[in-house]
């Protein structure tokens, strides 16, 4: 009897012994548990978060002057940036803006803004006196302000439209267009009640 235990302890050493120099199955594969709660980031991805609408347009007319006190400086074009003088004070900002519209043109888009009443005679009196300088055009892009054009004053512009080609994606563009005219269209309903 003594004997049999003897070889019943050695038998159950050494399976504990093959045991525990074998990894089991259970400590190969890491237990997940049953729920786990998504992260921030995939909860937004999930939510597909609309691009919020830009309703913010600022336009500028270049300055003669290097006055510091008077102007700033702005920078337009990322890949070939051109280095402008503007006046502090913008003239025309959404507050003019009768609507905006996007213009599909060969193998680029433009930007076109119609401005209300206030707005086209400000537009006419500047482009009028500035011939031969730029307007520049700001507006905010991923919370970011960034000069995206500045077209050149050929001629007076009487009839309130301003068309300029931005240096900016379309989707950029289609959110400040979106935008200018849902706070148009909001302004229009304010006044109406």
């Amino acid at each position: 009897m003594q004997g049999a235990v003897s070889w019943f302890n050695i038998l159950l050493v050494a399976v504990s012994m093959l045991a525990l120099s074998r990894p089991s199955a259970a400590a190969e594969t890491p237990t997940k548990p049953a729920y786990e709660a998504p992260s921030e980031s995939e909860i937004r991805k999930a939510k597909k978060e609309k691009p919020k609408l830009n309703k913010s347009l600022r336009v500028y007319v270049e300055t003669k002057h290097d006055i510091e006190e008077r102007s700033l400086p702005a920078v337009v074009g990322r890949s070939t940036p051109m280095k402008f003088m503007v006046e502090k004070l913008p003239i025309l900002n959404e507050v003019h803006v009768e609507s905006a519209a996007l213009l599909d043109q060969p193998g680029s888009f433009q930007v076109q803004v119609k401005f209300n009443s206030l707005g086209s005679r400000i537009l006419e009196s500047y482009t009028a006196a500035a011939a031969g300088r730029h307007l520049l055009i700001m507006t905010e892009i991923n919370k970011e302000g960034r000069w995206i054009a500045a077209p050149l004053i050929r001629r007076r512009l009487g009839a309130g439209i301003l068309i300029f080609t931005p240096d900016a994606t379309r989707e950029d563009m289609d959110l400040l267009v979106r935008g200018l005219n849902q706070m148009v269209e909001k302004n229009r309903k304010q006044w109406l009640n």
